[in-house]
């Protein structure tokens, strides 16, 4: 899907067959997302611009993130986005920008752009180049970063207020750590992806004007204070993960302490049955009339006064 975004003396157009694209009004923003191969070839051809492959864009060294040129400047990033099972996935989308004309590639529909359009449409004074649509989106995008985090934060707090002794200790809620986990660390490089990204447009030469490099410098300032909150959800993870391994073995030792206890209770009853049971001829018990009686009396007794002694010392 094409959409082109045009701007005249009284708003702004959106055309999504680039056959009724006008030369004559200014062409702010080309948006393709989930396009053809026939679709990234007529835009191509149209705008003497050339997309990099999906493989390029997915490279990671900052030269391959980064592209700036003499007629034209290429930014690639990664935006979350949640999969059919909910769990967050990235996408790589391509930012290049041309004689103050925007041209993005995407193969997901991502609501920074949406907000980004509404945007466009609410306020077109504030829109009259490329460079200000690509800051506008990387603006909407950081928000949802931070709301992405408050959610996450949220939630471990959540299972924090589940954890004491008498809580159902299962395998299930230490996965579920380990998923927050995952996703802090997924979020975290996400935004430093975008921390990399910005920090090369702060530095490009003559691409942006001061108003926007301060708003660039504002984007970093949050994306840096995101960074230190993700910090934080980490320790914050590694202590209820200790919490509740903590907790884990408190239960087991409980558990073990249990055990040895009865074991322990039942051991002199033991050995006494174990004495009376030797078959020895002399034994004067044996034909003693309440023997039978004196050695359950004996074993009784034996038992209460290990748990007598156990109470005592504060072992049970």
């Amino acid at each position: 899907m094409i959409r082109i975004f045009q701007q005249d003396a009284t708003a702004v157009r959106k055309i999504r067959d680039i056959d009724s694209f006008s030369n004559t009004e200014r062409t702010l923003w080309v948006d393709l997302q989930n396009p053809t191969p026939a679709e990234i070839k007529s835009v191509e051809e149209k705008f003497d611009v050339d997309f990099l492959s999906q493989q390029e864009q997915l490279e990671i060294e900052s030269s391959s993130r980064y592209i700036e040129e003499d007629d034209y400047l290429i930014a690639n990033s990664n935006f979350l986005v949640p999969d059919a099972e909910q769990r967050y996935i990235n996408v790589p989308v391509s930012f290049l920008l041309k004689d103050d004309t925007l041209f993005t590639y995407r193969n997901a529909d991502l609501k920074s752009f949406a907000d980004t359009v509404k945007r466009i449409k609410s306020r077109r004074a504030l829109f009259s180049d490329g460079a200000q649509i690509l800051i506008s989106i990387f603006e909407s995008r950081i928000d949802y970063d931070a709301d992405l985090i408050e959610l996450v934060s949220g939630e471990i707090k959540a299972i924090n207020r589940l954890l004491d002794l008498d809580a159902n200790l299962d395998r299930e809620m230490l996965l579920n750590i380990n998923d927050y986990q995952e996703l802090t660390m997924l979020i975290r490089e996400n935004v430093v992806d975008k921390q990399r990204v910005i920090t090369s447009m702060i530095r490009s030469d003559g691409w942006f004007n001061e108003a926007e490099q301060q708003r660039l410098r504002t984007l970093i300032k949050d994306i840096n204070s995101l960074i230190e909150h993700t910090n934080f959800i980490f320790e914050r993870l590694e202590f209820l993960q200790n919490t509740y391994l903590g907790l884990i073995d408190l239960e087991q030792n409980r558990v073990v302490k249990i055990f040895t206890v009865v074991s322990l209770v039942f051991l002199p009853p033991t050995l006494l049955a174990s004495i009376w049971g030797m078959n020895f001829d002399e034994m004067p018990e044996v034909h003693w009339k309440y023997g039978y009686v004196f050695a359950l009396a004996m074993m009784v007794l034996s038992s209460a006064l290990t748990v007598w002694i156990f109470r005592r010392k504060n072992w049970l």
